[in-house]
């Protein structure tokens, strides 16, 4: 097994290592629980946010494992209480009878460490959307182009929005075929002339 400290400090260089991803949530925690590591068990709280089947996971445990899930489970339904986080952890937990005594330092552990996987959760979250609306929008900006340019004119727009040098003649050809329709598109009164037209959409055919 390649130590995690390693693949750490690889990423951290640029360097990826693609491992195969766990097919199902209830994998995952059955996979941490047989691991038997109390670092690792402060984990399974996050991942018991989403839907699990706990009969599932208990059949495929020994009964020590079996009885860390039960006393996670106690933790994590404190934890969601605390936290307003609906679940259906007060059903499991009265329909198997599970009863366990948990001391405050170990549930307020686990509360710390909740909190810190949760706010990278919603980090994580937000920049994926941040990322989905900036494709979108490139993909927006990209077919209006398309709309008014020709491929040829966007490819000389493109290196100039990159600083890159043009030829003579992509130059000649900018000045003489681009910016005008740019001076046309930036013009105040056209943009209010055809933002009119647009808002009115009223068009009616002659007979």
């Amino acid at each position: 097994m390649i130590p995690a400290r390693l693949i750490k400090d690889l990423e951290k260089k640029g360097f990826s290592l693609e491992f195969p991803s766990y097919s199902s949530n209830e994998e995952e925690i059955i996979e941490i629980l047989r691991q038997k590591n109390e670092r690792l068990y402060a984990a399974i709280p996050i991942l018991l946010i989403d839907k699990f089947d706990y009969d599932r996971i208990k059949t495929k445990l020994n009964k020590s494992q079996a009885m860390q899930l039960n006393r996670i489970i106690l933790i994590a339904e404190n934890i969601f209480a605390h936290e307003g986080i609906s679940n259906n952890l007060k059903g499991i937990i009265k329909e198997n009878n599970i009863r366990q005594k948990i001391i405050k330092g170990e549930i307020e552990y686990y509360k710390s460490i909740f909190a810190e996987a949760k706010e990278r959760r919603i980090s994580k979250e937000e920049g994926l959307h941040e990322k989905e609306l900036e494709i979108r929008s490139v993909a927006n900006e990209s077919k209006a182009m398309s709309t008014i340019f020709s491929p040829g004119k966007i490819r000389i727009m493109g290196k100039i929005y990159s600083h890159e040098p043009l030829t003579n003649t992509e130059l000649k050809y900018y000045y003489r075929s681009i910016r005008p329709y740019i001076h046309a598109m930036l013009n105040e009164s056209f943009r209010k002339y055809v933002g009119i037209i647009e808002s009115s959409k009223k068009y009616k055919a002659t007979e």
